[in-house]
């Protein structure tokens, strides 16, 4: 596997050229909306950003849990973090097989989650191992975890997990 910062610098490349076409952009259709998830939880989401590539392989979803260490559950560092994670997204969408990535929050507990749909399952693969050598320095020892549902389309996954 290629170094992460060679792959994330790679994604930033990417994710100019699909600025530049217009093949990336954000989404109000699901935001506010509330998911149960398998691993417990309730999560809003509140952002929503869409991708086209010319990846044609069939279609996954990729759930990715989290909850921060530095902001613990601080209101203001929530509502920051929120605003400000915009800024990686040149970082993660550019990777090849991005299509969809819903990012979520438990209103509750502060716990994130980020659930993707992702076209080919070694992109799928090559992203979240590159995700959690990120995840894991910042969050709280042991909240890192991941799960891939290969050949599942985010449509249904979601409407089977509506709260």
């Amino acid at each position: 596997m290629e170094s992460v910062p060679r792959l994330v610098f790679a994604s930033a490349r990417q994710w100019a050229g699909l600025v530049r076409s217009g093949n990336i952009w954000r989404a109000p259709d699901r935001l506010g909306q509330d998911y149960r998830i398998d691993r417990g939880g309730t999560y809003r989401i509140f952002r929503e950003t869409h991708g086209r590539d010319a990846v044609m392989e069939s279609s996954g979803v990729l759930v990715v849990g989290f909850r921060l260490r530095i902001i613990g559950s601080n209101r203001i560092c929530h509502w920051l973090f929120q605003r400000l994670c915009l800024l990686t997204t040149p970082f993660w969408s550019g990777f090849p097989g991005f299509r969809i990535k819903l990012w979520m929050v438990d209103p509750e507990t502060k716990n994130y989650l980020g659930i993707y749909e992702w076209a080919g399952e070694d992109h799928a693969r090559t992203y979240v191992e590159t995700l959690m050598k990120i995840l894991r320095p910042l969050s709280t020892p042991g909240s890192v975890w991941y799960e891939r549902y290969p050949g599942q389309a985010l449509g249904p996954f979601l409407n089977a997990r509506l709260a």
